[in-house]
């Protein structure tokens, strides 16, 4: 753990943080590279596996959008235009799928695909420097087989990034606590700018870890003045575009409509079991035996000054997004936004794992990979639906008619895979396609057909169902007319504002 020597020092520097480790926590370094070397080729592999089963989500197809334009300037402005983050993992990916002449979606995922199998070995040195070898590796091992980490990580949006960078950050932060260098100095600096031009919730991170250096390192203030002006100077590109995009605040009014303890619940799940796990005895046992290690492990280790440090970062970098939004100056806690925090909070969770023999440790990893699997092997669970194949049977045998998406939200993955924009007027047409995306009821885990979709009261009695075609839980209905009927751009029923809603694409 880290330490402050007793020893007196000199005017001229400051007091010496040291790393002082118990004997439970002192390994062979050989045999925990060997362990952290396992832990990455584990999670290479489980991402690699999957990392082109799924079709593109709604918003990965963003990020196909963003860069697939020819030059730098066209991302940068297309960034401003439909993103709500900042750039740096779109400029990776940019230059990644320019690079290897492809645009699949496993070309799009690599971006993520590396940073997921980087987080592992760095997450190691992470820990190593403020909580010792053992704490270390099992953090490694953790980042490796955690279902949300390893969901991100065959994602194309920055949340793997995201966690990476924040780690990094985490290891610069403990290696200046104990060698004030110019060099440690140098490295908080670049990995806090990595963090910013990752995602901006990462301010409440760097903020805290300002913090901690302000009060631990009194006699080096004046470092910490020049490093956060050097900070603010490499992102200072970031705040016009933050302006620009937090003006478009329709882009992420959803967070604000659901409720706060629903979204820290679902924090709380998701950062130990990820999302959509397949049965609730599953997701039960993850969280009983992660929850009781953690707190096992608070109440071993609060004391230590690294974990002091740790509690430190985690409680400012969540709980300033939950203050603000509890407080209603701003709500965007989501637990995706707060991700930079779970390599804060794992060393808790991995103490108290080991106790026992590990034998925790054990059985939250079997729990892990069968999640994993279960998930990944299974597509009433993915995080994206088969989008491509009912675009390409739709498209099959309505090339030339209008078709609706329903419930509408996630219209531009079918746009994108059919080349379609939206419908901008009227149109007079005897057929309609419409397709139903499944959809998740109230208390279910799967995804699911719709049963009863609302046709009549959004295309009126005209249209009558004349077929249909199921695919992996889409329903794709055939609606036909004795004589023309008038299909408005956007249809509105009759029901309640929460009732079904519809988007419609042009032939």
């Amino acid at each position: 753990m880290l330490a402050v020597s007793t020893k007196t020092a000199s005017a001229k520097n400051s007091p010496r943080i040291t790393v002082d480790t118990d004997a439970s926590e002192r390994i062979s370094p050989a045999l925990a590279w060997a362990g952290v070397a396992l832990a990455t080729a584990v999670a290479v592999a489980l991402r690699s596996l999957y990392v082109g089963d799924q079709d593109l989500g709604y918003e990965e197809v963003f990020t196909a959008s963003v860069v697939s334009h020819a030059s730098l300037t066209g991302v940068w402005h297309a960034i401003k235009a439909t993103e709500s983050t900042p750039p740096l993992f779109y400029l990776l990916t940019w230059l990644w799928v320019k690079l290897a002449a492809s645009h699949t979606a496993v070309a799009l995922r690599t971006s993520s695909l590396v940073a997921g199998s980087l987080t592992p070995p760095a997450a190691f040195l992470a820990m190593r420097s403020v909580v010792g070898q053992r704490t270390g590796l099992v953090v490694a091992w953790l980042c490796a087989i955690s279902p949300l980490l390893v969901v991100d990580s065959i994602y194309a949006r920055s949340y793997a990034l995201l966690v990476l960078v924040s780690t990094l950050s985490v290891w610069a932060l403990g290696a200046l606590l104990k060698r004030r260098s110019r060099l440690a100095w140098a490295l908080w600096v670049a990995s806090a700018t990595a963090c910013l031009w990752t995602h901006y919730f990462t301010a409440f991170l760097v903020t805290a870890e300002a913090a901690v250096l302000f009060f631990r390192l009194p006699r080096d203030r004046r470092r910490l003045l020049a490093s956060m002006a050097a900070l603010a100077a490499a992102t200072a590109p970031l705040w016009p575009l933050l302006v620009t995009q937090s003006g478009a605040s329709e882009r992420t009014a959803y967070i604000a409509a659901r409720p706060l303890g629903r979204r820290l619940e679902e924090t709380v799940r998701q950062f130990v079991m990820g999302t959509n796990v397949p049965h609730a005895w599953l997701e039960g046992a993850g969280l009983l035996i992660v929850l009781l290690a953690a707190l096992y492990g608070l109440v071993r280790t609060y004391r230590r000054p690294a974990i002091q440090v740790l509690l430190i970062l985690a409680a400012i970098g969540a709980g300033l997004p939950i203050v603000s939004a509890l407080s209603g100056i701003d709500d965007h806690f989501l637990a995706r936004n707060v991700l930079g925090v779970w390599i804060c909070l794992a060393p808790l969770a991995a103490y108290g794992l080991t106790r026992l023999r590990g034998l925790p440790l054990v059985a939250y990893g079997a729990i892990c990979l069968a999640t994993v699997v279960a998930v990944q092997s299974d597509w009433r669970y993915h995080g994206a639906t088969d989008w491509r194949d009912a675009s390409a049977l739709v498209q099959s045998r309505a090339s030339n008619e209008v078709l609706a998406v329903m419930p509408g939200f996630e219209y531009p993955v079918p746009a994108f895979y059919m080349h379609r924009s939206l419908l901008s007027t009227p149109v007079r047409t005897t057929d309609l396609w419409v397709m139903v995306e499944p959809a998740r009821g109230a208390g279910q885990r799967a995804l699911n057909p719709v049963g009863n979709p609302p046709l009549a009261s959004l295309w009126g009695s005209g249209l009558q169902p004349v077929g249909e075609i199921d695919h992996r839980g889409f329903r794709l209905i055939h609606l036909h007319a004795a004589t023309p009927v008038t299909v408005p751009p956007v249809p509105f029923d009759n029901g309640p504002p929460s009732a079904p809603r519809a988007r419609l694409l042009a032939p």
